[in-house]
């Protein structure tokens, strides 16, 4: 559950999030540039942060260019 913040604590929180993201979708954002930070096996993100990440991701053409 997202705290009044907006932060999220633990990765099964960053997963709900992200609609119950799968370990490999995780990790493929993540490399992408996903704003998370992972401290041993403690993950801290902010829901801001992480849309703000995805509105520039799923910023392509159709051919999947940024323009």
């Amino acid at each position: 559950m997202t705290t009044k913040s907006g932060l999220l604590y633990g990765k099964e929180e960053v997963r709900k999030f992200l609609n119950d993201a799968s370990d490999y979708k995780l990790k493929k954002y993540i490399d992408a540039g996903m704003p998370v930070r992972i401290e041993g096996n403690v993950w801290v993100a902010h829901a801001d942060n992480i849309e703000d990440f995805f509105k520039q991701y799923t910023r392509v053409n159709s051919r999947g260019k940024t323009d």
